[in-house]
């Protein structure tokens, strides 16, 4: 469930810049406005926030009414670095720590793949009781294991997900519904594969020091972050709905 102080320090460095985060800033924001319209007074809640790049991004965006929280003590103590409302709670306790009712959007981006499916239901269980009537819960996650590598052991990953993982969990939460869904960065993908396979095969033949283990979050050279940023962005304009790609984008409407 912790990822190690490092991790969350190149995650801090580079998550206003890398074309990655950008994309998913943006994916959250057009899932926000699409629910919400122009109404900027509505109470987000980061739930497992990190270092804060998205809440700060949120607030670029003229949302006033931000709040996170994160588990680790280095992600809680960089977001506080930026000047945010963060705290540290466990999020398979946050109705404990949050009054029921209270958020109109709750944020849970690349998260839940840190947790067994019967603790994710409990965490969405939970969202709802949070959200107010007509919330919206927006969250990213890792999708199919073809895309496993040394990122999932770095960050440690109990998950990659399919659609059918979500709608089955939901099901149990009658207040929830999936409101709209899709894999993304399927452009990138025959790249991204092609590099999880190498980290396999390195795997498997003892190659990787997994004392010292990172994850792909990396900045690559402007050249090559603009190039990335701008053909998934083209993706994300031609490719409404996807039936494949490293990660998959819910939007979760409570009734």
């Amino acid at each position: 469930m912790l990822i190690n102080h490092a991790e969350y320090e190149a995650m801090y460095e580079v998550e206003e810049r890398m074309w990655w985060y950008k994309i998913l800033h943006i994916k959250t924001l057009e899932a926000i406005s699409s629910h919400f319209g122009q109404n900027k007074e509505i109470t987000i809640l980061d739930a497992g926030c990190g270092t804060g790049g998205m809440m700060k991004y949120l607030q670029s965006m003229a949302y006033k009414e931000i709040g996170g929280f994160d588990f680790n003590e280095s992600a809680v103590e960089l977001s506080k670095t930026r000047g945010l409302n963060v705290k540290k709670t466990d999020i398979l306790k946050v109705s404990q720590d949050f009054a029921a009712s209270n958020f109109d959007v709750i944020v849970c981006n690349d998260v839940l793949y840190q947790f067994e499916k019967s603790e994710i239901f409990k965490i969405l269980k939970q969202f709802s009781q949070l959200l107010k009537p007509n919330g919206l819960i927006v969250t990213n996650n890792n999708a199919f294991k073809i895309f496993s590598g040394t990122h999932d052991i770095a960050v440690g990953s109990k998950n990659r997900f399919v659609l059918s993982d979500f709608e089955k969990i939901i099901s149990d939460i009658l207040e929830l519904k999936i409101k709209k869904s899709h894999y993304w960065s399927l452009f990138l993908s025959p790249l991204i594969l092609t590099i999880r396979i190498i980290q396999r095969i390195k795997l498997k033949l003892g190659l990787v020091d997994l004392k010292s283990i990172k994850s792909d979050v990396d900045m690559p050279s402007e050249i090559i972050n603009n190039l990335l940023f701008k053909l998934v962005k083209l993706e994300n304009a031609i490719l409404k709905k996807s039936i494949f790609g490293s990660s998959l984008h819910l939007e979760i409407k409570k009734s």
